[in-house]
């Protein structure tokens, strides 16, 4: 009986001994407002303003990079409502409302303390073409992320869904003489007014979880490729560049693309054109503009430009760098790195 004890008692030391002890993971609280004191902004609370704040909010609380996100130990942000918060206390119905006025908000809050002021705003007018008459629908959001407690700029971006403007199409539009459904102008306009929100909340969301540093965890993502005996030159570069190779068929006509790299350091562009021109389908690989936060290829290739970002966000995991290319126009594509402080 005394050794049968022993045993168990060994045991269930064995089994708290192996148990893995966990940290306790931090978590970020974040108030996104309207602001809206520029008379060229859409004014707080319409629909289309609502649209794209609970999306904001929504992408903020499960942002979909969640892969980057567990680096830091988190898989999103505490997102809180501001009606919600300030109902005791502030006048609900304020509109046109400037900076000073939503940071005085942010840090009368206490119930909890927010972490991280999200102020946005939006733009977003109709133009019509000169020589078609095509009704065209321009927008912009700018955000910006603000520690509340020293005012410390945390992050943000200014983001356009087409400088050239997007076509309203349907009953958001006229056409012979019928008028566009105001309900359909609406909705048109809140479809890509949430477009932007959460391409801003996916960006803010890493650059707040980098916040925290890489002390609750810093594995790389699943699946990623790594190369400990990199060095030199392209040591930012692990992996087998070979894995682009797999792709075939390069029957497409030759097309010249303009691949635009902002915010990229010089060896990154080294590994970068190195790369571009080992790309299954390439024809030829020039310098159009560079300077020291951005560089432009003009890329001839056979590939159709699904495979050309295919490969560009393949790269991307392989040199560790966080971005997403965007298109511009036909033949543009732009890849801006995301800059991500870790203290």
């Amino acid at each position: 009986m005394k050794t049968l004890l022993i045993a168990a008692a060994a045991s269930v030391t064995t089994f708290f001994a192996a148990a893995p002890v966990v940290a306790d993971i931090p978590t970020i609280n974040v108030l996104v407002v309207q602001e809206d004191w520029d008379e060229d902004s859409l004014i707080r609370n319409n629909r289309i303003q609502n649209a794209v704040l609970n999306t904001l909010n929504q992408t903020l609380h499960a942002p979909a990079y969640q892969s980057v996100l567990q680096r830091y130990g988190i898989s999103g942000m505490d997102v809180y409502d501001e009606t919600s918060l300030t109902l005791d206390f502030y006048q609900q119905d304020r509109q046109r409302r400037r900076d000073e006025e939503l940071i005085s908000i942010g840090r009368t809050i206490n119930n909890p303390e927010m972490d991280v002021l999200v102020p946005y705003t939006i733009y977003a007018r109709a133009v019509t073409d000169p020589y078609t008459q095509i009704v065209k629908l321009q927008m912009s959001l700018n955000y910006r992320a603000l520690n509340i407690r020293d005012g410390r700029w945390m992050g943000g971006d200014n983001l356009d869904i087409d400088t050239a403007g997007v076509p309203f199409t349907g009953c958001a539009t006229g056409i012979n003489g019928t008028p566009a459904d105001p309900h359909c102008v609406k909705e048109f306009v809140s479809q890509y007014g949430e477009q932007l929100a959460r391409n801003a909340g996916n960006k803010l969301a890493i650059q707040l979880a980098g916040s925290l540093g890489r002390a609750y965890g810093s594995a790389p993502s699943e699946g990623a490729v790594t190369d400990p005996a990199a060095a030199g030159t392209n040591a930012a570069v692990s992996g087998e560049t070979m894995a682009y190779q797999a792709v075939q068929g390069c029957g497409n006509i030759p097309t010249t693309f303009q691949v635009q790299w902002i915010g990229f350091e010089q060896r990154q562009i080294n590994a970068i054109e190195e790369h571009m021109n080992f790309w299954k389908c390439a024809l030829d690989t020039d310098v159009t503009d560079s300077d020291f936060s951005q560089v432009t290829f003009s890329y001839k290739t056979r590939a159709d430009k699904a495979r050309v970002i295919r490969n560009i966000r393949l790269m991307l995991e392989l040199i560790g760098q966080v971005a997403e290319p965007r298109t511009e126009g036909s033949n543009t594509i732009v890849v801006e790195a995301l800059g991500i402080r870790e203290n």
